[in-house]
């Protein structure tokens, strides 16, 4: 079995590397990256840690599985690999902790937007900068979850504590947990308008980008702040910058930007209320250790000629044939 790993050289991807070692004792894992030559005539699966590409695929003739090592596969063309007769499997964030990981910075952006910590931080740096003096609390206050999956319930179950009130929107809101009143995504601007807060966690695709824009910025409560943990291709950040530089919106805590990493000179960057960071809600030891496991047991199942859960696409002429399929 030969398996070959493709990510940017960070820090990140150095100790997922490691952890995937620990993991895969008897497996040789071989490093490269995107655009180059394959590093072997046998591939049979890839482990991606971002983007996938039909080019990328057309290189590695014997390739049968893409497995992403995150729980977002946008950056993988999947119409491609199905084309082709690859498999594409994700690494869900229930499974390798990620959820955990990603609902724990949910909060703190959230509490960071609330408390204006931006505005906070850039005051001590710089004595032209008020002190905060209106930062809101979270007791009583309602937030709109966009998108009530498990990362969704994971951070109302967090925020039960905080003593505020949690609605959802979502595409399928009967699915959605009974504890979370959920309304259908037509429905969106009217759970915006009573909402204090709003946590976009919702799969984003083709469909959805600049899903919050100009208009939808408009439906939100006057004061309220958004957080955007999912991606960053969801918000029309032109339109962000003015919602929040003309009062209309309180502030924002971003993990994501449609453009990564963040240009020094976005103008995001420069309203103190709008709190960015760089992409890392899921990096945590507790995701790291999850992922690696998750990767040995799929390597393993994979192997085994057995198709995993987390398979996203079907095939009609698969390079490989798996058991239940």
């Amino acid at each position: 079995m030969n398996v070959v790993v493709t990510a940017a050289q960070n820090a990140h991807s150095e100790e997922m590397l490691k952890q995937l070692k620990a993991a895969l004792p008897d497996t040789t894992l071989l490093s490269w990256k995107s655009g180059d030559k394959s590093p072997s005539s046998a591939v049979d699966i890839l482990l991606a840690m971002g983007p996938v590409s039909r080019e990328d695929m057309n290189t590695l003739p014997g390739l049968a599985l893409i497995q992403t090592l995150s729980d977002g596969y946008e950056s993988v063309d999947i119409d491609a690999a199905t084309e082709l007769g690859i498999w594409v499997s994700y690494a869900p964030a229930d499974a390798t902790g990620n959820g955990d990981s990603v609902a724990e910075y949910a909060v703190l952006l959230l509490m960071a937007a609330a408390r204006r910590l931006g505005v906070a931080l850039a005051s001590t740096r710089d004595t032209a900068v008020k002190k905060p003096g209106d930062a809101q609390s979270l007791l009583g206050k309602t937030v709109c979850i966009v998108g009530v999956g498990s990362i969704g319930e994971k951070i109302a179950q967090r925020l039960v504590g905080f003593g505020v009130r949690v609605i959802g929107v979502d595409r399928l809101p009967l699915t959605a947990p009974k504890q979370i009143p959920t309304r259908p995504l037509e429905k969106l601007n009217d759970a915006l308008a009573e909402s204090d807060f709003v946590v976009l966690c919702i799969r984003a695709d083709s469909k959805n980008r600049h899903m919050f824009d100009a208009e939808t910025f408009k439906a939100m409560k006057p004061g309220s702040m958004l957080v955007n943990i999912a991606r960053g291709s969801l918000v029309d950040e032109v339109a962000l910058y003015d919602a929040v530089k003309r009062g209309h919106l309180g502030g924002a805590g971003l993990d994501v930007l449609e453009k990564e990493p963040v240009d020094p000179a976005d103008p995001l960057l420069t309203l103190p209320q709008i709190f960015v960071t760089p992409h890392e809600a899921g990096l945590t030891d507790l995701t790291n250790a999850g992922t690696a496991e998750y990767i040995r047991y799929a390597v393993k199942e994979f192997d085994a000629g057995k198709k995993l859960k987390s398979i996203l696409n079907s095939p009609t002429k698969p390079r490989r044939m798996l058991d239940g399929a």
